[in-house]
């Protein structure tokens, strides 16, 4: 069993990231993993201010709504970044949270974590998702975090008020979330 952490970065909690994320979280908790999902809507966080006092104090000067996130990524094994594709990359709720994960590292390394990308976009060009793939890819190999998934939904949209995303895309997402066990040992 594997305690995933799910943070969604969008801005509204009943859009297609939210459909994607819940399909994943389907799939995981038929596999029996623990999973807790964070709604980052409704959270703030402040980015990082390049101080250093973490590094020094071991705590985060900024005191918002990240301090309660800190003890769920400390427990947690596997971390699921869901989000929108916001200006041809990952939202800024997510990078938020992530800059601020720099008071977890002891000696510039970071915990050992275990991770995976889910985003939802409009429009279904061979490019959409380049540079917030590149981002997540650059940021996992520089913590030494291991990716182990991904589910990349194009072609969402909006019909009368409903958000719409592709049945293919909410099985991969589940099939993404029963696998995480399997996925995490094919990539040791």
């Amino acid at each position: 069993m594997k305690r995933i952490l799910v943070l969604v970065g969008s801005g509204t909690s009943r859009g297609s990231t939210m459909q994607l994320t819940d399909a994943f979280i389907a799939g995981a908790e038929e596999a029996g993993h623990q999973v807790k999902k964070i709604f980052l809507g409704n959270k703030q966080i402040e980015g990082c201010r390049g101080c250093n006092f973490c590094q020094r104090s071991g705590s985060c000067v900024i005191k918002d709504d990240m301090q309660k996130l800190y003890p769920l990524f400390e427990e947690s094994d596997v971390l699921v970044f869901a989000s929108p594709l916001f200006f041809w990359t990952i939202s800024a709720r997510i990078k938020a949270f992530i800059e601020r994960l720099y008071a977890t590292a002891k000696d510039d390394k970071f915990p050992k974590k275990e991770t995976m990308l889910l985003m939802t976009a409009g429009d279904e060009n061979f490019w959409t998702f380049e540079q917030s793939v590149s981002y997540y890819r650059f940021v996992t190999q520089a913590i030494e975090w291991k990716d182990i998934g991904m589910c990349l939904a194009g072609g969402t949209k909006i019909e009368d008020g409903k958000h719409i995303i592709k049945e293919n895309y909410l099985e991969e997402a589940f099939q993404l979330g029963k696998n995480t066990i399997t996925r995490s040992k094919q990539n040791d």
